[in-house]
């Protein structure tokens, strides 16, 4: 319901809409929160945000990659703070160990039986294998069109399909059609990025129980003779260690010869043959303890983490990293720090993690999941922090106003300003999540739009939480264009940002620890 001035001055300097308007909570004036909380908050820091980020994407670092001496120095820089913030390990160490494999690519390739012919795509050539367990997969093959759900279109590929146990081949892009031109429809289906354009397709398949998938790309070959997707050493965790539930994904070339074989319900078999060398190593989560003040509470924790790696060198070119992810690194340092700093503490117990090999596979998260070091069963919520040190455009704030939904966004929009906007992904599953946010961003000061999502194909640490039902929230800021890209340099990023969103995620944590 449209809500009129008198009644927003009734409500005072917030408002959370209510219905189908309940995503949006609007601040113009910060509420006081709890005492203790509130000190807590405003100690918070932005000069030592700033050290924290210099130190992790100083060049000596190497860019934090996998398996690097800059990482590990990295985890005994984050171990070392924890310790000098008075801030206990969450278990016999600062450091548990997650054990990992490196395999460096050999030729391999991917076969399909079509009837009476047999196609072989080589990688290098005309093929990008998945980086999964050297070895070969094989199964029944079947054609599911682009592989593509889409209700609100009446689109579905896999109408009348039986799926489960086989590979299945689908056409990259969207369908012809103006209605397939949308932004969001392209982003999701048709972006630059491979991760990006097939996120939502795997998280279908994994649904369908599909064995494994093949995408057909127009312009494959071509990048593969220019060097665009050279083949690259990719990691894989303990071979005991169960497999993300998303089954692997294949991209062959599209040519004039398989084309003319595409048709409906085409069926076969389909072989995909990875060979690569081994090499085992440990690489580390940093977890510290800040046990609750409440005897009855203290046996349950609220988790906040934040990957500490990144892409290292490729190609001879250093990826610092700075937005990705030094800002959420530094952040959940300082709001740790802040809070140890408090001779009042939260009632529950708060565990702070720094992950290692998101960037490769959520591997430290997904570890931590399978070993953790504070029962599961009593961790009561999961937040996350990535990439969080660019606040959002006016233009951007303009398009969510424009298909936010609301009955009135230019009320809510009007006079907002972007860097005191955020927009947190909780649990879909946990609705009590929303009012703590709405709390969280009123004595803040940030406005907020909650972005609910399921969170099992997720891009970052919280998936893993996800797929296990816990609830759990994503804090993540304004796409950077430098994202993946060396230029995602300190000079480029904004400390404002990363205090900002520093003091909401601490605010939430805290409501959810009292609660």
């Amino acid at each position: 319901m449209r809500r009129s001035l008198a009644l927003l001055a009734l409500l005072g300097s917030a408002l959370l809409a209510q219905g189908p308007e309940g995503d949006f909570v609007r601040v113009r004036r910060p509420e006081p929160l709890p005492p203790a909380l509130q000190v807590a908050v405003d100690g918070l820091d932005a000069a030592r945000l700033t050290r924290h980020m210099a130190f992790l994407t100083d060049p000596r670092r190497e860019g934090r990659g996998l398996g690097t001496r800059g990482l590990e120095a990295t985890a005994r820089y984050l171990a070392g703070q924890l310790k000098a913030a008075g801030i206990p390990p969450a278990g016999a160490s600062y450091l548990q160990a997650v054990p990992l494999r490196e395999v460096r690519p050999e030729p391999g390739a991917v076969q399909m039986v079509l009837g009476s012919r047999t196609l072989i795509f080589r990688t290098g050539k005309t093929a990008v294998l998945p980086p999964t367990e050297p070895g070969t997969l094989t199964g029944p093959l079947v054609f599911a069109g682009y592989g593509i759900q889409e209700p609100a279109l009446g689109h579905d590929d896999f109408q009348g399909l039986e799926v489960r146990g086989k590979v299945v081949v689908f056409r990259a892009g969207c369908p012809p059609g103006a209605a397939w031109q949308k932004p969001e429809l392209t982003a999701k289906y048709a972006s630059e990025r491979p991760a990006d354009r097939y996120d939502s397709r795997l998280a279908l398949l994994e649904k369908l129980g599909a064995r494994a998938a093949i995408a057909l790309e127009e312009d494959l070959e071509r990048r593969l003779a220019e060097g665009q997707e050279p083949a690259r050493p990719y990691f894989l965790t303990e071979p005991c260690a169960p497999a993300p539930g998303e089954p692997p994904l294949a991209r062959v070339a599209l040519t004039a010869e398989l084309r003319a074989l595409l048709a409906p319900g085409l069926e076969g078999t389909a072989t995909l043959l990875t060979r690569g060398r081994v090499r085992t190593f440990r690489s580390f989560n940093v977890l510290g303890k800040l046990a609750g003040s409440d005897p009855a509470l203290r046996p349950e924790a609220i988790v906040a983490g934040a990957h500490m790696d990144h892409l290292g060198l490729q190609d001879g070119r250093l990826h610092p990293g700075a937005d990705d992810n030094a800002s959420g690194v530094a952040a959940l340092l300082e709001l740790a720090r802040s809070i140890a700093a408090q001779p009042v503490r939260p009632r529950r117990t708060l565990l702070f993690a720094f992950w290692t090999g998101e960037e490769e596979g959520k591997f430290g998260s997904g570890h931590y999941t399978r070993h953790p070091v504070w029962p599961l069963a009593r961790t009561k919520a999961y937040l996350n922090l990535d990439m969080i040190a660019h606040p959002w455009a006016p233009a951007e704030l303009d398009a969510l106003a424009a298909g936010s939904g609301l009955k009135d966004p230019k009320a809510f929009f009007e006079g907002l300003d972007p860097a005191h906007f955020a927009e947190p992904g909780p649990s879909s599953a946990h609705g009590d999540l929303g009012p703590v946010l709405a709390q969280a961003g009123r004595g803040t000061g940030m406005s907020l739009h909650l972005d609910w999502t399921d969170g099992r194909s997720g891009g970052s640490d919280y998936r893993d939480f996800a797929r296990l039902g816990m609830p759990f929230v994503r804090f993540f800021g304004s796409y950077f264009p430098g994202y993946h890209q060396p230029g995602d340099t300190l000079d480029r990023l904004d400390p404002g940002q990363v205090k900002r969103m520093a003091r909401l995620v601490l605010a939430t944590a805290w409501l959810l620890a009292d609660r």
